[in-house]
């Protein structure tokens, strides 16, 4: 999912809304979409030595092990009214967007393949410049090092390559009881 999938998502959602999505961006893993001020914003998650959260700050406390006790610990801050976050304005003079997240809403309307989920779970777990390190055959690691954001065009043609592998019953050799 893309921002401007997260942004169909989220529209005419309350203030709070939010959702988790893979990041566009290479560099990192996941990015936020939120309902902030009646608008739809963006930013993404910092995973920095197995932790996460909003900022890559060393010293930062307020770093989390899994993406899913991030989400519930800003939640609980966000519904004592105690905003943790604030994303800084691109235009300068304006104030920041509190970060309030209330409301999760669902990406999963269309479930990932199992191929992409997997390529999404290893990447997690092993850094990019190792990936031709593991013992797997060439065009899986080719598979392994491509950007693992979401991307239906590549769904779309896994699934009609696969199709094509897929031996076909005849109709005659059907049992009939």
């Amino acid at each position: 999912m893309n921002w401007e999938d997260a942004e169909m998502k989220l529209k005419g959602k309350p203030d709070g809304s939010f959702l988790v999505r893979d990041s566009s961006d290479p560099r990192y893993i996941l990015s936020l979409s939120f309902r902030s001020q009646g608008i739809t914003h963006h930013t993404r998650m910092e995973h920095y030595r197995g932790t996460f959260s909003l900022w890559c700050h060393p010293k930062f406390e307020d770093r989390c092990q899994s993406v899913v006790e991030f989400i519930k610990r800003a939640i609980m801050h966000s519904k004592n009214g105690k905003f943790l976050y604030f994303l800084r304005s691109r235009v300068p003079g304006l104030p920041p967007t509190p970060v309030q997240l209330l409301y999760p809403v669902s990406r999963f309307s269309n479930v990932k393949s199992l191929q992409h989920l997997c390529r999404f779970r290893i990447r997690q777990m092993v850094r990019i410049d190792h990936i031709p390190e593991l013992p797997l055959p060439k065009p899986l690691i080719s598979y392994l090092r491509k950007f693992y954001y979401y991307d239906p065009q590549e769904e779309i043609y896994l699934c009609l390559k696969e199709a094509r592998h897929v031996p076909k019953m005849e109709s005659g050799s059907e049992n009939s009881t």
